[in-house]
């Protein structure tokens, strides 16, 4: 897969726009900015899990999104599964767990990067023998999550809806939001996402992502080293910096459009959902990056990830976006 800023990435003509794998979860997301839980006295609960909130922020804007994951068989659980067929997201691929509780996430306000503590459950045991491969046929894109991967039981999943999607070629996009706290079962964390980035097509960290990896460093070396690691589309964000998106051969820094900060919780989501709508919409690579700009910066004016969004013409005029031909 060759990439461009000023082309429209190649999709296959299948059924479903995006099939995202991975956690769907309750946040508890703190009433007050706070950088510590010992500041934090109150929270409310949110609807959760990175490539839940991608799938429903598309399906919202008339996209057909599907979503592979696990709930428990509990309150909890029928909230995030009515919540998502509310918002037209399928929901067959998701299965109920009763052994183990819906996943809970508690998180700070804040207007940087959040604090957490992950009290995990269902999300953890995606199983691989209930991974339909027709499911991933008949979708474009596969959005997965590194958070999934954390867990070795659904990183088996994970690892089998790979191979069946690079068989298909279809688009694989991974959130490389690694955190070695999470990181169980056997082996290193670090080592074993290294060696999955040259299965993925799209790749989008953020500074606090890439460093984890890598280690410390700047924009220009963090890039570099996506790109040596056999990644082909790295769009690394920068929070209030902007973002630099690299095709390999060509480097393009895009300015962030936000002009208000309420809560950066679902920032990251919320450009996913923007630039999949732009891929999916058939809009250049450099458009659809604008338009997952302008998402974000409309998602962190609120708390949570999951906020009342302007349709996509509205997006467009708010933001001077330009559409193509």
């Amino acid at each position: 897969m060759e990439f461009s800023l000023d082309k429209p990435i190649k999709l296959l003509n299948s059924p479903v726009d995006l099939l995202a794998v991975g956690e769907v979860l309750v946040d508890l997301i703190s009433k007050e900015e706070a950088d510590s839980f010992i500041e934090a006295d109150n929270f409310e609960r949110y609807f959760g899990g990175s490539p839940a909130n991608i799938a429903m922020n598309l399906a919202r804007f008339g996209k057909k999104s599907a979503l592979i994951s696990r709930v428990g068989y509990d309150g909890l659980g029928d909230y995030l599964i009515k919540r998502l067929e509310e918002a037209g997201v399928i929901t067959d691929t998701i299965s109920v767990d009763r052994d183990n509780n819906t996943t809970v996430i508690m998180v700070t306000r804040s207007r940087k990067s959040p604090s957490f503590i992950a009290y995990r459950g269902a999300e953890k045991f995606i199983d691989s023998d209930e991974i339909e491969e027709e499911d991933i046929i008949k979708s474009k894109i596969i959005h997965l999550s590194t958070f999934a991967l954390s867990a070795p039981e659904s990183r088996r999943a994970i690892e089998k809806i790979i191979n069946i999607a690079r068989d298909q070629k279809k688009i694989i996009s991974l959130d490389p939001n690694y955190r070695p706290q999470l990181w169980e079962g056997r082996g290193d964390g670090i080592e074993y996402i290294k060696n999955l980035l040259p299965k993925v097509d799209i790749i989008k960290p953020s500074l606090d992502d890439a460093e984890a990896l890598f280690g410390r460093g700047d924009a220009e070396s963090y890039v570099k080293s996506f790109h040596e690691s056999g990644c082909r589309l790295v769009i690394l964000t920068q929070g209030a910096n902007g973002l630099v998106v690299s095709t390999g051969d060509k480097v393009k820094h895009f300015d962030s459009l936000a002009t208000e900060v309420v809560d950066t919780t679902g920032a990251g989501d919320a450009f996913w959902s923007g630039f999949y709508i732009g891929v999916i919409s058939g809009y250049s690579l450099e458009l659809a990056v604008q338009l997952g700009n302008s998402v974000a910066a409309e998602v962190i004016k609120e708390v949570g990830a999951i906020v009342e969004l302007p349709d996509e013409e509205s997006l467009f005029r708010k933001y001077n976006l330009m559409k193509e031909g």
